[in-house]
């Protein structure tokens, strides 16, 4: 809760919680308190020649540069329709996306959301400039024409169902389409709201009318409360914040710039008996009731960041009101700062009232307030005196009795004004809690864009920002690996980089940018992007043990000890003996009776370890006696009846020991079975793997025979060492017994889909009973068909549960095979250690499109301001003539010497 909220009871103010924007020498928020810290004047010279007969005002501005410039692509924007959209239309786009990512807000989780929109704007130049020069369509009639196309377009890209609104009430628009979102969301009709406002001039027939009418400052500054004030000076800018309930705010742990507390709107309607003349009558009654509405005394405001636009009837009205509603009450010695950041920026018209909420917003965040520029001599018509109003010329702290309050002015030429009262969050200050991977010392930082272009691009500003001296230098690791997964949208085309700390990441991802490839980096060098992928879990039969499997796991893994050791009491159970103390001592197992069991409760462990890694498996394949694993891990089979199947199937093997066979032959199936002809009676295909691989099972003297054959016909196969032959016409003595051992199993319902690899089709869990299971230990494993089907009705992750990987390559070969999209991942390697692989897995999965549920690995993480996403911009203008003439080098004599860099 916010602190003002907490003392008084009061209800619940609307948060702010990401910002974004483009003024002139500034291009964010870091940049933009920057500016204003540094005093940075970013008004330049106007482009081009001043037109004749016009006045110096004209030849002044705030320019945004590369303004053509635009990444269509990553809106799904088609070349013809961007070239005679609005520029502003494409800023504000831009800017609403890095808004979002300020805050933390995941595009996937606002689809669909009562989401309002909130747009002020006034005028369309680029529209005006089609008509002159171009016979526009309705790309360009909706695209520039029409307002409500602004706040509409940005609905339609991220699929937003709440209020979508463009605001006209000239200079005070944006502030005014502020108060509209946040009404919106105390009535309930948007549960989160982008607001902003946006303006380019790009004309200058608007300038001339300012001119004649001696509105324009001569020398192109906004000299707010100065003696010298004598107008303003146009200029370009977008700027959006992202808007929710408080309470909401801190339930999703967002950081929080500050807090809307109220606000009011209003008219002067006759009060001056002049049109486009302010009131002192109206501002102070909008004043009052802004307070009012948010139930802050006049005293208690520490700052106002004023409409200041530096005219001589303006500032002399704006001042009298604030110092006449605002000194009501206030204690003796506590001025009231009031400032104006026009005078860095400029007047940027419909947009300067977000102008002014943003650095009011960051004010208050950073409790501090910048100087105001162009004060020399504080305007003697005013008495300063005898007032609570204090211009800053220096940087000042921003205190309240309580918790630090500003308010925001801003007016429009049809007397309409607005006035929004911020106030102070206490931010939670506790540590993030650490989630499983973070105990291995490594961390796991994803990061995507819409193309490998533009990925390398995200690479290099991630790297310079967790360089010694980057944003992100001193924030935790776990935070920012947390807001990068979970409160990023993942694009097709992704990376994962693994390190144990900013220095070694930053080295990583600085190599990656220049190379597209470095160790430590997973992914990241595929052009086939990443779509949406569902998630196989794989259980392989035997023949993925080792001695020593998993003994790191059982130590650093909580989840897998625990899990496997409910599954070796199980084990004990049926067979008095402990699989746990084996592989804790990495005691060698002998025999299918040991071997099976001991593999089914480290499959059963190790899908549990990557359920609480965030991956669940949308279907189970098992492979021979892996399906016992598949059945259990589905739900189909409760722990005790798998481990009384996998016991008894593999105690009752011990009969047959010794006396079979088995070879892995490179030859399709249908070929493979061809040469059995004269052997059916001793040998079978005990299973299909790939396309180019079959297991054959049986008599050894018959398999010698069969692959006799094969030598001469240069037929590649191998032996496989097994204790028994399964799957072949030995196992069926077995049988009878088998299915009196198994009598009491009682299968259930699976909860999750399972791909039978002895019908070759889904099977309901309620099938697995012990008919199913003695067909299981006869009949050929039918993989390879799985694969392709399950790969086949959507594109799949396999990831193999198993201590070593021994069908990867076959799904791999599988899918390569039926060009089918997916991939395969392994848990574990053999004599490898378990985590460096378990985190190249979970780093594949999340690049192939599996879904990773992040909360799992940092859970409660604070948000970090990261770096915005990297625009890949290309020029898109009606016509191949600049935007607007090259402007002339500014003048070097004061602070607008080094006003600021591009903003593109």
């Amino acid at each position: 809760m916010d602190r003002l909220n907490e003392r008084s009871g009061k209800p619940a103010g609307i948060a702010i919680t990401g910002i974004a924007c483009r003024y002139p020498g500034a291009h964010g928020p870091e940049q933009f308190w920057r500016l204003l810290m540094d005093r940075k004047d970013a008004v330049g010279a106007a482009p081009g020649e001043p037109l004749p007969g016009t006045g110096a005002g004209t030849r002044h501005g705030g320019r945004l540069t590369a303004i053509d410039g635009f990444d269509a692509a990553f809106f799904d924007m088609a070349p013809r329709e961007a070239r005679l959209a609005d520029p502003q239309l494409r800023l504000f786009l831009e800017a609403a996306w890095e808004a979002i990512e300020d805050a933390g807000l995941s595009p996937e989780r606002l689809a669909g959301s009562r989401t309002g929109v909130f747009v002020g704007q006034a005028t369309s130049n680029y529209w005006e400039m089609l008509c002159r020069h171009t016979d526009p369509d309705i790309y360009g009639l909706v695209g520039s024409e029409f307002r409500a196309s602004l706040p509409g377009r940005a609905s339609f890209h991220l699929d937003l169902r709440g209020p979508s609104v463009s605001v006209d009430t000239a200079c005070s628009a944006s502030l005014t389409a502020v108060h509209l979102a946040c009404q919106s969301i105390r009535l309930g009709e948007s549960t989160t709201a982008l607001v902003g406002g946006v303006n380019l001039a790009l004309l200058p027939h608007e300038g001339l009318a300012f001119s004649d009418a001696g509105m324009l400052a001569p020398d192109g500054r906004c000299k707010f409360g100065d003696a010298g004030a004598d107008g303003f000076v146009r200029s370009d800018g977008v700027g959006v914040v992202v808007l929710k309930p408080l309470p909401t705010a801190v339930a999703d742990g967002d950081r929080v710039y500050a807090v809307i507390l109220g606000s009011a709107v209003n008219n002067d309607g006759r009060s001056n008996g002049l049109l486009m003349t302010p009131s002192v009558e109206g501002q102070e009654h909008m004043l009052r009731q802004a307070l009012d509405a948010a139930q802050v005394e006049a005293g208690d405001v520490g700052y106002v960041e004023a409409h200041g636009t530096g005219t001589r009837v303006g500032d002399a009205v704006e001042l009298a009101a604030l110092g006449h509603v605002l000194g009501e009450g206030r204690p003796p010695g506590r001025p009231c700062l009031v400032g104006s950041v026009k005078s860095n920026i400029g007047h940027t018209e419909a947009a300067a009232g977000i102008a002014g909420l943003i650095k009011a917003a960051l004010c208050v965040h950073h409790r501090t307030v910048p100087p105001t520029l162009h004060v020399r001599e504080p305007n003697p018509a005013f008495p300063w005196e005898d007032s609570p109003l204090e211009l800053p010329t220096e940087p000042r702290p921003l205190t309240g009795p309580d918790a630090a309050v500003a308010g925001v002015s801003s007016f429009g030429i049809s007397g309409t004004n607005v006035h929004v009262v911020l106030g102070e969050h206490a931010a939670r200050t506790e540590p993030s809690p650490g989630g499983p991977l973070p105990v291995t010392g490594e961390h796991l930082l994803t990061l995507s864009a819409r193309s490998p272009e533009a990925l390398r691009e995200a690479a290099m500003a991630a790297s310079g920002f967790l360089s010694p001296g980057g944003g992100g230098h001193a924030s935790d690791l776990a935070d920012i690996c947390d807001t990068a997964a979970m409160r990023r949208k993942h694009h097709e085309h992704r990376l994962v980089a693994i390190g144990s700390g900013h220095d070694s990441l930053a080295v990583a991802l600085r190599a990656y940018g220049r190379t597209g490839a470095a160790p430590g980096v997973v992914g990241g060098n595929d052009d086939e992007p990443a779509g949406r992928a569902r998630i196989a879990f794989v259980f392989p039969g035997q023949g993925s043990q080792w001695q020593g499997m998993t003994r790191d796991l059982l130590s650093s893994s909580e989840v897998y000890r625990d899990a496997l050791r409910r599954c070796s009491e199980a084990v004990e159970a049926e067979t008095g003996w402990s699989v746990l103390r084996r592989l804790e001592t990495g005691s060698p197992l002998s025999g299918a009776e040991e071997i099976q069991p001991a593999l089914w409760a480290v499959e059963v462990a190790l899908a549990a370890l990557w359920r609480s890694l965030g991956v669940e498996p949308d279907i189970v394949i098992g492979h021979s006696m892996g399906e016992v694993a598949a059945a259990c891990v589905a739900g189909g089979l409760g722990l005790t009846d798998a481990a009384a199947v996998i016991c008894r199937r593999s105690g009752l093997a011990r009969r047959i020991s010794g006396r079979g066979a088995m070879i892995s032959v490179a030859l399709p199936e249908a070929a493979a079975e061809s040469a059995l002809a004269g052997y059916r009676d001793r040998v079978a295909v005990a299973a299909v793997n790939s396309p180019s691989s079959t297991i054959l099972s049986g008599d050894p003297a018959a398999l010698r025979e069969i692959t006799e054959a094969f030598d001469r016909r240069e037929v590649h196969h191998r032996a496989i060492q097994v204790a028994f032959a399964s799957h072949s016409p030995q196992v069926d003595e077995l049988g009878d017994d088998l299915l009196l051992a198994l009598r009491d199993v009682r299968p259930s319902a699976a909860r999750v889909p399972m791909w039978s690899t002895v019908l070759d089709e889904p099977a309901d869990g309620a099938c697995l009973d012990a008919g199913y299971w003695v067909r299981n230990l006869r009949e050929p494993v039918r993989f390879a068909s799985a694969v392709k089907q399950v790969a086949g009705a959507a594109t799949t992750v396999f990831v193999e549960i198993s201590p070593h990987a021994v069908l990867t390559g076959a799904v791999r070969e599988c899918l390569r095979h039926h060009r089918l999209a997916g991939t395969a991942a392994a848990s574990l390697g053999r004599d490898q250690p378990a985590w460096p692989r378990l985190r190249e897995s979970l780093a594949a999965i999340h690049i192939a499109g599996g879904r990773v549920d992040w909360r799992r690995h940092h859970p409660g993480g604070r948000p970090v301001r990261l770096p915005s996403y990297p625009w890949q911009r290309e020029r898109y203008w009606y016509t191949d003539s600049p935007p607007r003439p090259a402007a002339p080098a500014p003048s070097t004599a004061g602070p607008a010497a080094d006003a600021a860099p591009s903003t593109a």
